[in-house]
């Protein structure tokens, strides 16, 4: 395996890596012979929790290179990849602007009270005009606090652009080292997918390691098309940008968009159910928005015979744990 060949740009060191991978003992059903894994990227940190700390550690990096002084980012109004963008900020001694979709309720509570407290600036865009223009609303602000001096970084949605993919190409070679190491071939990856940047330095990973694993994103927003046409671009840019050879297929890319529910980090009583089980009997909690949704879908996936009897399993928990107190009404609930 050519582990030790890569070059990566250079990065600040954040993460608190190797993440564990752990055997998961909850199956869909009793009969079910399919092994899961769980690769803990919950347990990247704290406050810098979650997936989206690995793309940061060169995202900010790349920021503080060019004398940034302000970050600006946006997600949805609970957005993990926003709270931890805001407490690198408030690490850093950075100003923040975070562009959140939806409305801000009246009384914060989980990454949106962080947030605040992190001291980001915050504007609310409506659904409609986030998913048309949220690009464009960022550059013209970032031109509005160049015009006074400042010096903006635009960082995109979920961090996903080919610099953040550095972050997943190289979990996903942490990934196999471990799986070699405990001697485990997994026939599939599992994950959410709400911006494309973790799928697609998966995939760069599996590529990179002539490693014959299937990669199955769960989409927990848009729609399965959107993300292939995403990670496809991603995945160009990538290889046009560090001459990395990557081979791009549609029918490579497999997400499924059959597990967004509601909406986007909306659940219904079928989510509510599936969180509070998981917990109950396995310790591990799912967060609303994303790996609840995805572990849902690999469960029926198991169960549908689509993922057969005697495969491996590695389900990625991308996080999110602190978004989950904005859902307590719901959870709380008997």
């Amino acid at each position: 395996m050519r582990y030790c060949s890569l070059n990566p740009p250079p990065r600040f060191r954040l993460a608190m890596i190797p993440t564990p991978l752990e055997a998961f003992g909850l199956s869909p059903s009793p009969k079910s012979r399919v092994e899961i894994f769980l690769k803990r990227d919950d347990l990247t940190g704290c406050e810098l929790s979650g997936n989206k700390v690995r793309k940061l550690e060169f995202i900010v990096y790349d920021a503080i290179s060019r004398r940034a002084d302000t970050l600006i980012t946006c997600g949805g109004i609970g957005s993990n990849h926003c709270r931890a963008t805001a407490a690198l900020a408030s690490r850093l001694g950075l100003g923040c602007h975070l562009f959140l979709k939806g409305r801000q309720p009246s009384r914060p509570n989980g990454n949106l009270l962080l947030d605040n407290l992190y001291g980001a600036r915050i504007t609310c865009v409506t659904d409609k005009a986030y998913e048309t223009n949220i690009d464009k609303i960022m550059a013209d602000w970032a031109d509005r606090l160049k015009r006074t001096g400042k010096r903006p970084y635009v960082i995109p949605e979920g961090a996903s652009n080919p610099l953040g993919m550095w972050g997943y190409l190289l979990q996903g070679i942490e990934l196999k080292k471990q799986l070699d190491k405990a001697n485990v071939k997994p026939d599939f990856l599992v994950c959410a997918v709400g911006s494309g940047g973790t799928y697609a330095g998966l995939h760069l990973a599996a590529q990179y390691l002539d490693w014959p694993v299937q990669i199955l994103g769960m989409a927990v927003a848009r729609n399965r098309r959107y993300f292939i046409d995403k990670i496809s671009r991603l995945l160009i840019d990538f290889a046009a940008q560090y001459d990395f050879p990557v081979n791009v297929q549609n029918r490579m890319i497999n997400i499924d968009d059959s597990y967004i529910g509601p909406g986007y980090a909306k659940i219904s009583k079928k989510e509510t159910d599936f969180i509070k089980a998981v917990a109950a009997n396995s310790g591990v909690v799912l967060d609303p928005a994303y790996t609840a949704k995805a572990m849902i879908g690999l469960f029926d996936y198991i169960t549908n015979g689509e993922i057969r009897n005697d495969s491996k399993v590695v389900f990625i928990h991308t996080g999110g744990l602190l978004s989950i107190f904005s859902y307590q009404s719901k959870l709380a609930a008997r």
